[in-house]
């Protein structure tokens, strides 16, 4: 409450006007407000108002604490559309320059059936990896092949095969030099690597089932030999 003076005659000045305070009107519970000198208050003051209230004022409630991982967070998407072309350009580089080295690695478990020295050739002439998967994919399909059309004698192509491997790659280089020696009569070059690598398997198979029979008959290996014998006189 403010008490206006004005001038005083006994002092002749202006006095100042006065605050007083009056007394509040205040609840049990809000005594601490007064500033109460009671211990038991000031203790209760201390463990149950301002301790706890400090640890609050840094504790962040469940769910909030729980949504500000996902802040800032968004699925992995390597879309070619997130990409420039020059960028799609140095991830393909990489890739198939790099092939022959996690494509043939055992442990991994992308292992192919090419030889290393086979997948080096191919990311020689392969620009991007969906061109060497359907280069693969074209061999898979001759090989499926040949084992369809003479499934009645159970020709089987082992394409892990230690002999077979280095003949893959041999015939890979033939194939490309012919497309090189060649390359305006060779209209369609997957036909004709799929013709290519169905005659390799062809050949390698009758040479495999020609060894296995002469294992078998030796007899008739050796009937062969002395029939040819004077030949050569």
């Amino acid at each position: 409450m403010q008490k206006q003076l004005g001038f005083n005659p006994k002092t002749k000045k202006n006095e100042p006007n006065r605050l007083y305070l009056s007394k509040l009107d205040v609840k049990a519970t809000d005594v601490y407000l007064r500033g109460e000198d009671s211990p038991k208050v000031s203790q209760t003051l201390a463990t149950s108002g301002t301790a706890k209230s400090a640890v609050n004022l840094y504790k962040e409630p469940k769910e909030k604490d729980k949504d500000r991982y996902k802040i800032d967070t968004q699925k992995l998407n390597f879309s070619t559309a997130n990409f420039s072309p020059a960028e799609i350009e140095i991830q393909n580089r990489d890739l198939v320059k790099h092939a022959d080295e996690f494509l043939t690695d055992s442990e991994s478990g992308w292992e192919v059936f090419l030889e290393p020295e086979a997948i080096q050739l191919l990311s020689f002439w392969c620009r991007t990896p969906q061109q060497m998967r359907r280069f693969i994919g074209i061999i898979l399909n001759a090989k499926y092949r040949v084992e369809k059309d003479h499934k009645d004698i159970g020709v089987i192509i082992p394409l892990d095969d230690e002999e077979l491997k280095p003949l893959m790659t041999k015939a890979l280089r033939r194939y490309f030099n012919a497309l090189r020696s060649n390359e305006k009569h060779i209209k369609n070059v997957e036909n004709y690597l799929y013709g290519t690598m169905q005659n390799l398997f062809g050949v390698w198979w009758n040479k495999q089932a020609a060894r296995e029979y002469a294992a078998k008959h030796p007899e008739e290996e050796k009937s062969a030999d002395n029939d040819n014998s004077g030949l050569y006189y």
